[in-house]
C-alpha cells in the first residue's frame, strides 16, 4: 500500500501541479474477526459515499461492490468468491440501504488488531475484546479486565475500550480483582 500511495501521490501532484500529501495519516488495515464483523464493515464501506455526500443512493456509486453486482459492470469479476454473495441480491440491497446503527459503527473503529506481538511471536486473537464485557460490563469488570489481559489484549487496548486510564488498568491488574470497584 505504501508503494501504491507513493506512486499515485506523485502522479496526482504532477498532473495537478501541486505538492504534499494526498491523505491524512498512515494507511491502516485490520483483519476481520468474524462474519458478523465482516457484514458491519461491508455495510460501512458501501454507505461511505452517502455519508460523504457523493451520492444519494448506494446503487449510484460505481466504485462499490453493490454497483458492480447490480450492473455487472467492468470490475464485477473482482467480486468472485466474495462473502456478499452469501446474501441474495435483494437481501444485500436491503441490508446496505438501511441506516448504520451507531453501535455497529463503534465496532468498526473500536475493534483492535487481530494480530499482536506476544513475547516476540505473533499471536492470533480470535476472541474480540468486546466479548469479555458483553454480558456483565460493570458487575465483574475487574475480573473481565484480568481475563482480557491474560488472553493477550494490551492494557492500553483494554483501557481505551472501557474508557479507563491505563494507570487504572495497571492498578486493577496489580492489586487483583477487588481493586477500584
Amino acid at each position: 500500500m505504501q508503494f501504491i500511495n507513493d506512486k499515485y501521490s506523485k502522479y496526482f501532484n504532477k498532473k495537478y501541479t501541486r505538492s504534499g500529501h494526498l491523505w491524512q495519516g498512515r494507511y491502516k488495515s485490520y483483519p476481520l474477526f468474524d462474519d458478523a464483523h465482516f457484514w458491519i464493515v461491508a455495510k460501512y464501506i458501501e454507505r461511505n459515499p452517502i455519508k460523504a455526500g457523493m451520492v444519494q443512493d448506494v446503487a449510484a456509486y460505481r466504485f462499490q461492490s453493490f454497483f458492480q453486482w447490480k450492473y455487472k459492470h467492468n470490475y464485477f469479476s473482482l467480486l468472485e468468491n466474495s462473502m456478499i454473495f452469501d446474501m441474495t441480491y435483494d437481501e444485500y440491497a436491503e441490508y446496505i440501504s438501511s441506516e448504520m446503527d451507531i453501535d455497529a459503527i463503534d465496532i468498526v473503529y473500536k475493534s483492535p488488531n487481530l494480530i499482536i506481538k506476544d513475547d516476540g511471536k505473533l499471536k492470533v486473537l480470535s476472541k474480540r475484546l468486546e466479548t469479555f464485557f458483553e454480558l456483565d460490563r460493570d458487575i465483574n469488570r475487574n475480573e473481565n479486565i484480568k481475563k482480557a489481559y491474560e488472553y493477550g489484549y494490551t492494557k492500553t487496548e483494554i483501557a481505551k475500550f472501557i474508557n479507563l486510564s491505563t494507570k487504572t488498568i495497571n492498578i486493577i491488574l496489580r492489586k487483583g480483582c477487588q481493586a477500584l470497584f
